[in-house]
């Protein structure tokens, strides 16, 4: 479960970062929160993929 939410938070980064919706606070850069959430989705894929 704790994988699947990473992953859905990841994506709502991605899309707001890049649609400029949303920005990495202290630096107003979409493309950081982007990479944020890029991030935050292989971590969610990671903990999907190992046993528990």
């Amino acid at each position: 479960m704790r994988g699947i939410v990473n992953i859905v938070i990841g994506i709502i980064f991605i899309i707001g970062g890049l649609s400029g919706n949303l920005a990495l606070r202290g630096t107003h850069s979409g493309g950081g929160i982007a990479a944020v959430g890029g991030f935050l989705v292989l971590l969610g894929i990671f903990r999907m993929m190992r046993p528990e």
